[in-house]
């Protein structure tokens, strides 16, 4: 598309951050949708409209045009997830609750899997081509699916069903609401942070073998996989969501620690460390379960699906941060300082936190 190499990395940043943008405005869009006109049909909607700016991708004549083009999908990717957890948590019985989002969570890094693979083999184009084709033959494989019953029960006796100003009546909740924001910085920083800038880092470590992009991608999302599907099981283990996710932090941090340490030694032992640092970030499914269970039936797809994409657009001020920090302190130190904040910010966020395990999921806020 004509993008000079030494503006690879600020343009970069500029399409993850458009992207997120998207997400972030489409998750309160999606959510409100969900909570006023059911689960179904943020899944049908978001399905289209992602599929069908990822195909148009492949046909961007320039940088500007596939900058607006992802940020469309932005605004369609934020509702599929959300509405997911949402309608699973409510169909599922109380004390099964958190193997059902684990699932889907495992099952859909492996499609991240498959397309890092193919964007490693083939043209961005026809990656962009298949990645929207598949999108609506998912589209196909959902028409089967049945609303849930809460919705159903709630919808005509509740009028104030994605009602915003539920979620910030007072200050418990405005510190509920941003506690299970920043409770997925760590996820985003791995993701936007250490596996997009890659390059950098190993430039920076001065790595005569450094890794791809496409190889750190599939690592990362193939560790994340088993980290959702483990994630679930081991909070139906404790019987608790948030000893589950300290316990993923607590081995993220040790984690992080090994690979500032010791990353640079090899391009086997970063990729291995990135693998390990996405089974850790494999919490986050936990946490999106712990966020459905936090609220009533009349806001939770609000609260999932906002929160979800919130806890997406975090990359955006890590990003940012990363990037300022950069020209001072150098790419390594950059990176580490805002691992720091992220994980700070994380424990924090999961100590304010109540656990919802065994919560009665149906009523309603006021």
């Amino acid at each position: 598309m004509g993008v000079a190499e030494a503006d690879l990395l600020s343009k970069g940043v500029w399409l993850i951050n458009i992207q997120m943008a998207g997400m972030l405005i489409g998750g309160f869009i999606w959510g409100i949708i969900g909570d006023k006109m059911g689960r179904l049909s943020v899944l049908f909607g978001s399905i289209i409209l992602y599929s069908t700016a990822t195909f148009a991708n492949a046909y961007a004549p320039n940088f500007e045009i596939y900058l607006l083009l992802r940020f469309l999908a932005g605004i369609g990717l934020a509702g599929e997830l959300g509405a997911a957890i949402t309608l699973v948590t409510e169909q599922m019985p109380q004390k099964f609750r958190g193997i059902g989002p684990a699932i889907i969570g495992g099952c859909g890094m492996l499609g991240a899997i498959f397309g890092a693979y193919i964007g490693g083999k083939y043209s961005w184009q026809f990656t962009y081509q298949l990645g929207g084709g598949l999108g609506f033959v998912l589209l196909i494989l959902r028409l089967g699916v049945l609303e849930s019953g809460l919705f159903n029960e709630m919808k005509g006796k509740t009028s104030n069903r994605g009602d915003l100003r539920l979620l910030f009546k007072n200050k418990d909740y405005i510190k509920k609401y941003i506690s299970i924001c920043v409770l997925g910085f760590p996820v985003w920083y791995v993701n936007g942070v250490v596996m997009t800038f890659t390059p950098e880092i190993a430039k920076a470590w001065g790595m005569t073998q450094a890794p791809t992009v496409s190889e750190v991608v599939i690592y990362y999302f193939l560790g994340l996989t088993f980290g959702d599907l483990t994630g679930g099981f081991v909070s139906q283990y404790f019987q608790s969501r948030k000893k589950a996710i300290r316990l993923y932090l607590s081995l993220y941090a040790l984690a992080a620690i090994v690979f500032f340490v010791v990353g640079n030694q090899s391009a086997l032992i970063y990729k291995g460390l990135i693998l390990f640092l996405g089974f850790c970030v494999g919490y986050s499914i936990v946490l999106l379960t712990l966020a459905a269970e936090q609220y009533g039936t009349n806001i939770r797809a609000t609260v999932t699906t906002s929160s979800l994409n919130i806890l997406r657009a975090t990359v955006i001020p890590q990003t940012l941060l990363f990037e300022f920090l950069n020209p001072y302190i150098g790419t390594v130190n950059s990176a580490m300082v805002v691992g720091v904040v992220a994980i700070l910010l994380a424990f924090w966020g999961l100590n304010n936190l109540e656990e919802t395990f065994h919560k009665d999921l149906n009523y309603t806020e006021s």
